[in-house]
């Protein structure tokens, strides 16, 4: 007999660094070499002052909205030759 686990309609967001569960703000940490995106995660507010610590870019964003970013409406596939 087969079981599934029940559809959550909202995911709750998770810590990309310490997979904690955000509670509060999120932000994205970024960082880019030669124009290169090395790092994009979502992290909470404890792992964004170690982020800060390490003189990469922050920036708060807001998880709940369902616009999609500037940066995020242009498809990779073009970066990536695909």
């Amino acid at each position: 007999m087969a079981c599934s686990l029940p559809v959550k309609k909202n995911m709750d967001p998770i810590c990309q660094h310490c997979y904690e569960l955000i509670v509060g703000n999120a932000y994205q940490v970024t960082s880019k070499e030669k124009g290169i995106t090395m790092l994009d995660i979502v992290v909470c507010s404890c792992c964004l002052m170690e982020a800060k610590r390490l003189g990469l870019h922050t920036e708060e964003i807001n998880l709940r909205s369902k616009q999609v970013s500037a940066r995020n409406r242009v498809s990779h596939r073009p970066r990536l030759n695909i």
